[in-house]
């Protein structure tokens, strides 16, 4: 089923173009038009219904494009978050196509999603240069150079490559910096700019768990398995003190001096894990009033603190919004002594 962006954020992006005709309205040859919009107040990435559209479409799968082996929904929102470079085309049909750049690259990585007329998700695209992690570590990333970029397109099960037309029209219509690039008179520089050589497209997967058991440290009761949410990847987890996830933090202390002193906790957690996801606070909130009953939530500053019992001891839920990078979910354990 194809994902609805509520009429709420359909309303936002057509506000935003309120007046935007003074920008300019380019026409193409498909009978398409393109629109600058205006920069909103949020990012496409911060806008909480189009993250939930996001994830309704690829939900919380993994793999390489913009990054190596990330959430495929984070990589579309990072492509997506500039506020200064927002296009809205428009087709005959009533179809739009809602895009934005990662920013900083000049429009190399940027990602978009394809509107029907009833304001439905059809897919999404990215464009990337299917980057993964490097043989050495003196580079944070390998990604194929222009003009070998791919164009990624994320479509619900059962929908035909044809739907998507649209995303490739703007994948192939490059931002306004590397289209000047491939216009250049410089030979050199001209075959150095950014091509699509290649179109895939990718079934979504949103009903995918967002993280395995094996994940889980040592020390975590099973019985509190249930509060990790499967619509959620895993941030960091810990264990007798130490961080055991990420790797690269493997060993170091589980709380800093200055997170021990933000924290009422007179003794460390005997294990915790810490989530990210992409859902609203607010929903993240009610799904804890069900999984944690008995437990009311209480705030802690800018945070959402559900602490209760069960029959491995105490526990506590921490629910963090960090806005554009979603909402960090700390369940942490203390066993009976």
């Amino acid at each position: 089923m194809n994902a609805l962006i509520p009429k709420t954020v359909a309303s936002l992006l057509l506000a935003c173009a309120v007046g935007a005709h003074a920008q300019g309205a380019q026409p193409a040859a498909s009978g398409a038009v393109t629109t600058e919009l205006p920069a909103p107040a949020l990012r496409l990435s911060e806008q909480p219904r189009i993250r939930s559209a996001v994830i309704g479409m690829v939900g919380y799968a993994r793999g390489s494009y913009t990054e190596a082996d990330a959430l495929i929904a984070q990589q579309v929102l990072e492509g997506m978050r500039s506020r200064h470079d927002i296009t809205r085309t428009v087709w005959p049909d009533g179809r739009r196509v809602i895009a934005s750049v990662n920013g900083g690259d000049h429009g190399e990585e940027r990602a978009a999603m394809l509107i029907d007329a009833e304001g439905r998700l059809v897919a999404l695209g990215l464009v990337n240069g299917h980057c993964n992690v490097p043989p050495t570590d003196d580079k944070p990333k390998v990604c194929k150079p222009a003009p070998q970029t791919v164009l990624s397109i994320f479509q619900p099960a059962g929908a035909k490559q044809a739907d998507a037309e649209p995303l490739v029209v703007w994948g192939r219509t490059l931002p306004a910096f590397l289209a000047a690039m491939a216009d250049s008179d410089d030979p050199a520089r001209a075959a150095d700019a950014q091509k699509i050589a290649s179109v895939e497209y990718i079934t979504g997967q949103p009903d995918v768990p967002g993280w395995r058991v094996e994940q889980v440290p040592p020390g975590f009761p099973a019985s509190l398995h249930p509060l990790l949410v499967q619509t959620a990847e895993v941030n960091s987890t810990a264990s007798a003190g130490k961080i055991v996830l990420p790797k690269g933090l493997a060993g170091q202390p589980m709380r800093t001096a200055y997170q021990r002193s933000q924290r009422n906790e007179p003794r460390l957690p005997d294990a915790e894990v810490t989530l990210r996801s992409y859902a609203g606070l607010g929903a993240l909130v009610d799904t804890y009033r069900e999984l944690a009953k008995g437990a009311s939530p209480e705030e802690e500053g800018r945070e959402v603190v559900f602490n209760g019992t069960d029959g491995a001891g105490r526990y506590s839920i921490r629910l963090r919004d960090a806005q554009e990078t979603g909402v960090f979910i700390t369940v942490a354990s203390w066993k009976r002594k």
